[in-house]
């Protein structure tokens, strides 16, 4: 057995690890669900996958603010961000979508202000060796007014691309 005692998930035996791990941590003044999820057969972790873990979420703060600004640029480069506004705006009511820009910076015209009030759900990481995938950021508007999700697929490579989710 090969006890190893983490920050934020408690102690993992890397040589039995089990499919799922989850917390909640508080980011921006919002809930955000932290996981780790295991699927292969052996299920094992290494001690640099879970270092590598810890880092980043000890680094959540700058981190986040990396792949929101990564979406930024997706976004006004008409990208898959840009196409999640894009179908908000034409699924949803306009006294929703009124109310969740309510509050957005006034200067900024419809679409950014709805960008603007995109938040963090949840954050997947995959620290199995044979994935590319190191983690998985869904964003919504309002997850009680819509299912669907942007999410954004972070690499071990450091490379990044945008999907939406139902």
């Amino acid at each position: 057995m090969d006890l190893r005692s983490t920050k934020y998930f408690g102690e993992i035996d890397l040589d039995n690890v089990e499919e799922y791990y989850e917390i909640e941590l508080e980011l921006d003044n919002r809930t955000v669900e932290l996981t780790i999820n295991i699927s292969t057969a052996n299920r094992t972790i290494d001690k640099e996958s879970i270092n590598k873990i810890e880092d980043y979420i000890a680094n959540l703060q700058t981190n986040e603010k990396d792949i929101r600004s990564f979406i930024l640029e997706d976004f006004k480069e008409k990208g898959e961000s840009k196409n999640y506004i894009d179908f908000q705006i034409e699924g949803q009511e306009k006294e929703d979508i009124a109310d969740l820009i309510s509050n957005a910076d006034k200067k900024l015209n419809k679409k950014k202000k709805l960008l603007s009030v995109l938040y963090l759900l949840r954050i997947s990481f995959y620290p199995e060796m044979e994935d590319k995938v190191f983690a998985v950021y869904d964003y919504t508007i309002d997850d009680d007014l819509t299912d669907d999700l942007l999410v954004v697929i972070l690499y071990k490579d450091n490379t990044a691309r945008i999907t939406i989710e139902s």
